[in-house]
């Protein structure tokens, strides 16, 4: 089910009151869509005790409240529907007791969550309160009128105006298992976390909530203190479930354990706490309630093996050489105390990825106490080893013993001569196995591989203690029928020392049997020598490398930068600005690529924009020669240029007076020593009017004078504008 919610409303719901004597446990969730529309799913998984709960209070919707976690203060809350309903399965069907049937119920609302509405750095948590549990656990007080509270803490949603990714951990089906007295019983409790967080367990008492059977569904409240379960004389949070060995917890991996020593229905809680970068960013509580009965005893199965030819039995740790001449088959027994028991077997080769054996047969049960029942071990002729590698095989026997199987595990290590398979021949087209490489100067050469029993070859290589990637050298693993071929390529890197030595083993695989290839190698050795590269050197045809430049005042700047290398190698020239873009700001270089000796030109009119607001600015220019064979070989210049913008300005006294009569004296109205201005005030124009308004004069150059022998004399008028300022004045022409 799709709603559009944005938690920034609170939504109306109305509260089913069905008393709920039927919640065995669960947890809350919350999980980011990331791709999406409806960016979060949130709800509630729980487990219902379909024997002797109340079947009328398997709600059809939940209603999940959410806090802030600072203040306790709601936030929202909202309905999920019931979206899935499913029996938890047992570890053995056939275990099934009459009065044990638990299915897992969830709820769940897909919503578009306004992740900027949760920003408190505190965070927030979910709540679902609901009574009432189960009337038959043991472990607690009044356990009829006590009430179930589930809990989940959720980090911000965004964090300074950025969004936070995080999902709760995600928890595999519980199946119904139940323990039996004085036998060891373990059951996994653990999670995994979308994100990669880390998470840790820990055993906490339930909390019991605010609804009472008055109020089986309480509107949410909001609490930094919620009631718990009150635990029956005797029973702690340390001895939850008592007996010999009391319920514990694995804190890395949420694995609970027990053996119980007396039967009942007993109630506990795990703490599930998220941490990210070592600081706990969530946390959730998962209830549930164990069921301990008196199961008939039972009494473990047991494997044993005796090596042909001898008269004691193996000894684990033990290598079984085998060679091939020897049979294929070998026998192993299992011996079971227990009558009319249902025996199954199975095995798995550890170290191989395909186990390559058979066991016959696969199921037997036993007719008399302690009876001995034999199965053989039958190798494939893939079951094989090669060098002094010991192929590790398990064999398994599982009886029928409820809850759980009570099982048995032989380790068997055995060696196998390889019986009707060649191995596969690796070669080079290198003359020898030592190769002697310089520094910038390429190596390549083709690795072939062949089998005359015309399998399916695997080639490719490893450093000795060394990724390839990491010194640049490329060679792609390659695959063919019989024959097979690779290139190896790779320029040594400049800092590779006189003397250094690294070694590449080429693999070859038979792939006649998949998950336990037959391997060759080869290896080559790489003895670096004396580098003859001479690094590059740079320069520019400025007397000094620093240049202040005054906007509207100087010209464009102009220089040029040249690259060298004594060697033929190629070179780079190219230049970048510290901290800003040289094309931004309207510079102009070229960086080039060529060899021996390169040459580019620079040139810049530096503009207001660039000042940002500054009357001074500094900018540094570095242009680097690079060697592109070795790219460590560099040499690097440095430009300093300090743009300068005048932050005075003073309009000299204009005359109101000139004679243009060509007598060398007055004939101009002098306008050449007029500001040329600065970035706050730049010249625009100089106009100029006759008496009755019309212009005979205009002009946006600055620094002109105006000599005007062609006009009448008479009264004229003058307009000087800039940017921020207009400067205007009167003018009288005597001829």
């Amino acid at each position: 089910m799709k709603n559009q919610f944005t938690l920034l409303f609170l939504i109306l719901l109305s509260s089913l009151y069905a008393q709920a004597t039927h919640i065995v446990g669960g947890q809350l969730f919350i999980t980011e869509n990331r791709n999406s529309m409806y960016n979060y799913r949130m709800g509630l998984t729980m487990y219902f005790d379909s024997r002797n709960g109340n079947p009328a209070a398997e709600d059809s919707v939940v209603v999940i409240y959410i806090f802030r976690k600072r203040d306790n203060v709601p936030v929202a809350y909202f309905q999920a529907p019931k979206i899935e309903r499913k029996l938890v399965s047992y570890t053995n069907p056939s275990c099934v007791i009459s009065d044990l049937q638990t299915y897992s119920i969830t709820y769940a609302l897909d919503a578009i969550v306004n992740t900027e509405s949760f920003s408190d750095p505190q965070g927030y948590y979910m709540t679902w309160d609901r009574c009432c549990r189960n009337g038959t656990i043991t472990n607690i007080k009044d356990p009829g009128d006590a009430g179930s509270l589930f809990y989940l803490e959720f980090p911000a949603l965004s964090r300074n105006n950025v969004k936070f990714n995080n999902s709760s951990p995600v928890f595999p089906l519980i199946e119904g298992d139940y323990a039996c007295i004085n036998t060891p019983f373990n059951f996994n409790f653990g999670g995994t976390d979308a994100d990669g967080d880390s998470l840790v367990y820990t055993l906490i008492t339930p909390m019991q909530g605010f609804s009472t059977k008055e109020q089986p569904s309480a509107p949410g409240r909001g609490s930094s203190n919620f009631p718990r379960l009150t635990f029956v004389d005797g029973i702690s949070i340390s001895n939850v479930i008592p007996g010999p060995k009391p319920l514990t917890v694995n804190s890395r991996t949420g694995m609970l354990s027990v053996t119980p020593g007396a039967t009942g229905l007993y109630v506990f809680a795990v703490q599930v706490d998220e941490y990210r970068n070592k600081v706990r960013i969530g946390s959730l509580t998962r209830d549930f309630q164990l069921k301990v009965v008196d199961c008939p005893k039972m009494e473990a199965p047991t494997v044993l093996y005796r090596p042909a030819g001898k008269n004691i039995l193996y000894k684990e740790n033990e290598i079984i050489t085998l060679t091939k001449n020897d049979p294929n088959c070998f026998e192993v027994m299992v011996v079971d105390p227990s009558l009319n028991d249902k025996i199954r077997v199975y095995g798995s080769a550890v170290n191989n990825t395909r186990d390559y054996f058979s066991l016959l047969p696969a199921e037997f049960a036993t007719t008399t106490s302690k009876d001995t029942m034999r199965f053989e071990v039958c190798l494939d002729d893939c079951f094989v080893t090669y060098g002094n590698r010991p192929i590790r095989l398990e064999l398994v026997a599982e009886d029928a013993s409820c809850p759980t199987p009570l099982t048995d595990t032989l380790t068997i290590y055995i060696r196998r001569e390889n019986s009707n398979n060649n191995p596969p021949a690796i070669t080079t087209s290198l003359p020898s196995d030592y190769v002697n490489v310089t520094a910038g100067e390429p190596v390549n050469f083709t690795v072939y591989g062949k089998d005359i029993d015309k399998d399916e070859l695997e080639l490719y290589a490893r450093g000795a203690g060394f990724a390839l990637t990491s010194q640049g050298m490329r060679f792609q693993k390659a695959s063919g029928k019989e024959t097979v071929q690779q290139n190896f390529s790779w320029t040594p890197p400049c800092h590779a020392r006189k003397g250094d030595t690294l070694a590449v083993d080429f693999i070859l695989e038979d792939m006649r049997c998949e998950g336990n290839p037959l391997p060759v190698s080869r290896p080559v050795y790489f003895i670096v020598q004396e580098s003859p590269n001479t690094p590059p050197s740079i320069s520019t045809d400025l007397s000094s490398q620093n240049i202040s430049y005054h906007i509207g005042k100087s010209g464009t700047i102009q220089f040029n930068v040249t690259a060298m290398d004594v060697d033929t190698n190629a070179i780079s020239l190219t230049a970048t600005g510290r901290g800003f873009d040289l094309h931004d700001a309207g510079m102009a270089f070229d960086n080039i690529s060529g060899t021996r000796s390169l040459t580019s030109p620079y040139s810049w009119s530096p503009e207001c924009r660039v000042m940002q607001g500054e009357n001074s600015r500094v900018f540094l220019i570095d242009f680097i020669a690079q060697d592109k064979n070795c790219a460590s070989a560099t040499d690097t210049t440095t430009v300093e240029l300090t743009v300068i913008t005048d932050d005075t300005f003073e309009m000299p006294e204009i005359p109101n007076v000139i004679t243009p009569n060509n007598d060398g004296k007055n004939d101009c109205l002098v306008l050449r020593n007029l500001p040329v201005g600065n970035c706050d005030n730049q010249f625009k124009q100089i106009v100029v009017y006759n008496r009755w308004g019309k212009q005979v004069y205009f002009t946006d150059q600055p620094g002109q004078n105006w000599c005007p022998t062609d006009l009448n004399a008479g009264q004229y008028y003058y307009l000087i504008e800039y940017t921020a300022k207009t400067f205007k004045g009167g003018l009288t022409i005597i001829k």
